[in-house]
């Protein structure tokens, strides 16, 4: 029953993590192709192809992590290999997370609709507060350097301590894994909390417009809000799906210790690099306008394949 439901794991993990490359590959070629094509550079195609780009190199992170769990768990007691994988793990959420919230808040900064002083000058220098947004999750990312050292030391000796003596007190571990979240994880509070911030404002923003062109919800630029605000609740979903899953993950890792917890967490964590590009392809309109171009042509090939006797 145990190599069933061990099997049946894998084939999932290995179907999602080929979805999450093939649509987010499919995102980076189309705009690049685009960009060759057209020699024009857009802001809002950058960022969603860092953002693909991100979610591919965090589902190579977590497929590593998966692989070196399956075929050699011993890795996790060995600090220096501790170390690399984690800081490894904490680069690329940095990278994704940046590339979320620079999206968020272009589409607030472009879409929404205020006569605020502040407002206005964000809005006039976006590239600066784009710029001004990767520096400081940089900057965030290299003070946490010092701490992953720390943390992965102690959570490693609690390892070896756990192994050798099965009596060490439980609360000594949750305390230990609960002061690593609280430190490695606060950081991703800030952009959690600007993109909530840039939807909720977006929010207002389509509240103050219908309010003024008197509660008629057809015209252009409501269509806009209503399509940025759908794109953003999406964003924010998942991401907050994929951080509870993540520390779900690490409580099994290192609480629980049950093999069909971290599968089931690790199946989760998988959602947000992999199933939203899905929806980040059908919210975009050239994306979903080139993904249907995709699915006519193959349909015309099978139909032109010649039928075997």
């Amino acid at each position: 029953m145990a190599s069933i439901l061990k099997s049946v794991f894998m084939m999932l993990f290995a179907g999602e993590f080929l979805m999450g490359i093939l649509g987010n590959g499919f995102i980076i070629l189309v705009n690049c192709i685009d960009w060759i094509r057209n020699w024009k550079f857009f802001v809002i195609d950058f960022i969603i192809t860092c953002l693909a780009l991100s979610r591919i190199v965090l589902l190579c992170i977590i497929i590593l992590g998966i692989g070196l769990d399956v075929i050699c768990e011993e890795i996790w007691y060995n600090h220096n290999q501790w170390i690399h994988f984690e800081i490894l793990w904490t680069g690329s959420n940095y990278f994704c997370t940046t590339c979320t919230t620079c999206l968020c808040v272009f589409y607030f900064l472009k879409i929404a609709s205020f006569s605020n002083r502040i407002f206005l000058w964000m809005k006039w220098r976006i590239h600066k507060v784009l710029l001004i947004i990767v520096l400081g999750a940089a900057f965030s990312f290299c003070l946490s350097l010092p701490l992953q050292d720390t943390v992965s030391r102690n959570l490693t000796k609690t390892q070896v301590n756990t192994g050798r003596n099965r009596t060490l007190s439980f609360t000594g571990r949750a305390y230990e894994l609960f002061m690593s979240h609280m430190l490695q994880n606060i950081m991703f509070l800030i952009p959690f909390g600007v993109c909530l911030t840039s939807f909720v404002l977006l929010i207002f923003s389509l509240w103050i417009h219908t309010r003024q062109m008197k509660g008629a919800g057809g015209d252009p630029i409501t269509k806009v809000h209503v399509r940025a605000m759908k794109s953003m609740i999406s964003f924010l979903l998942f991401f907050f799906m994929y951080y509870l899953s993540s520390i779900m993950m690490n409580l099994t890792y290192i609480i629980l210790d049950s093999w069909v917890a971290k599968m089931l967490a690790n199946t989760l964590v998988f959602l947000y690099p992999s199933g939203h590009t899905f929806l980040l392809i059908f919210w975009n309109s050239k994306l979903k306008q080139a993904s249907l171009c995709v699915l006519k042509k193959l349909k015309c090939m099978n139909l032109r394949k010649p039928a075997h006797p």
